[in-house]
Order: C-alpha cells, then structure tokens, then sequence
C-alpha cells in the first residue's frame, strides 16, 4: 500500500510525539525496565529540549500518512542517524516503515551519506534486519535502555 510521507509539521509534532508515546508504550517498553521507560518518557517524550530539536531544524522528522491520518513516523539526527521510528499498531505489517524508509534513503544518498546508523530496541531488531541493517556492536543497556547499534550501508 502507499502512504504519503512528507515531512512532519510543527503543528503535528504534539501528534507525532503521542503516536511515539502510544507505540513505544505497547511494543518496546515491555522489554523495559522502569527505569529505562522513565528515561524515555523523561528525555524524549516529555522534554522541551528534545522537541526543540525538531522545530529549529537539528532533527528532522518524516511522517506516513493514510489520508490526513499520521500512521508513522522516522526522524533523522543529523544526516546519518535514525533516532527513531514509530508505526501505529493498526499499520503494523503494512509496509508504512519500509515507506518512509524509502522515501528517506535516496535524500541521503543525494546528500552524500554512506551509511545510515540507528540504535534498535530488542523489538525492532528483525524489522531492521528484514531491510539491510546489520548490527556493528552487541546488544548494550544505557540508562536502562536496552538497544542494538546497527548500520545500513548506502550503495550507490
């Protein structure tokens, strides 16, 4: 199915960031401790500094929308990190994920990236594998937060 990706608004991040809370919520934080949902919630979710980020342009974040719906979300920090994806559970399977990573892939490449680079949580680990990231260091734990450091390596 095709979704229209574009990027997120400022007037939409409030709804980005409830759709980020909803899923992470559900899917990743089972496999959390208390300790490392609260580091999520406090660092991400809930900080100003944090939503800052994506209004004055340091991070830039792409939305998947079925109509006016927002379904999913990919923010890119810098040019090469992914700091996040998020994809309504009602949209799971449907290809919404590997749609903005579609749409994101050849922007970097036009910028000159060679690799792209994300910290996974235990969840996301097959998706991520499925499109061609592969890990470059074990598992780790930060602040609670359990994740794998992977890379995509941009081909030409």
């Amino acid at each position: 199915m095709d979704y229209r990706i574009k990027e997120v608004q400022r007037e939409e991040i409030n709804d980005a960031f409830s759709l980020i809370w909803t899923t992470f919520s559900e899917f990743v934080a089972p496999d959390y401790t208390k300790e490392a949902v609260d580091n999520f919630k406090n660092n991400f979710i809930d900080s100003i500094d944090y939503r800052e980020k994506f209004l004055n342009g340091q991070e830039v974040m792409f939305g998947a929308y079925d109509k006016d719906k927002l379904i999913g979300v990919l923010s890119v920090r810098g040019s090469e990190f992914i700091s996040c994806v998020f994809v309504d559970k009602r949209y799971h399977r449907k290809g919404v994920a590997g749609s903005l990573f579609s749409h994101v892939i050849p922007k970097l490449k036009e910028d000159g990236m060679k690799k792209l680079r994300l910290n996974s949580s235990p969840y996301a680990v097959p998706f991520y594998h499925s499109i061609g990231f592969k890990d470059f260091a074990p598992q780790q734990v930060y602040q609670g937060i359990l994740f794998t450091p992977m890379e995509l390596i941009l081909e030409k």
